[in-house]
């Protein structure tokens, strides 16, 4: 399989895992176009462009350890993960997409989720998950 071919077939699992685990919910909540264009964007995505949203995903883990050591969601350190955030939902949503109100409805959601609650206290320690949102609040207000 050509290295292209196997980056293509990442993209598809990738995206079919996602919409397993999460399409309901955002569905429901977002609505089928707001879905099929996020994953419209991903399978469309170069891979450049792919490989640059893997890496802010992890430097938003990290960024998020830094951020809570501060025990301020208004800190800098938590409002530079703020905006990693929104530049991560922007790469998956689309600039055009992305709203404030749509963010803060995906931080409730994270609460609301055991598999997002999950994510990022398993990575950063318990209260992880509570401690971004507040962040996230913090920058979005």
């Amino acid at each position: 399989m050509s290295e292209m071919h196997a980056f293509e077939a990442l993209k598809s699992e990738k995206i079919a895992a996602n919409e397993r685990a999460y399409g309901k919910e955002a569905r429901e909540r977002w609505g089928d176009d707001a879905v099929d264009a996020a994953n419209d964007r991903l399978r469309s995505a170069s891979r450049e462009a792919w490989d640059d949203l893997e890496q802010l995903g992890e430097a938003i883990n990290e960024q998020l350890v830094l951020a809570m050591a501060t025990g301020d969601p208004a800190s800098e350190e938590s409002q530079e993960l703020a905006r990693m955030h929104a530049r991560w939902i922007q790469g998956h949503w689309g600039v055009g997409r992305y709203t404030p109100e749509a963010h803060r409805g995906l931080a409730q959601m994270y609460l609301a989720d055991d598999r997002f609650r999950a994510y990022y206290d398993d990575f950063a320690g318990e209260g992880a998950t509570v401690f971004l949102v507040k962040a996230l609040e913090s920058y979005l207000s």
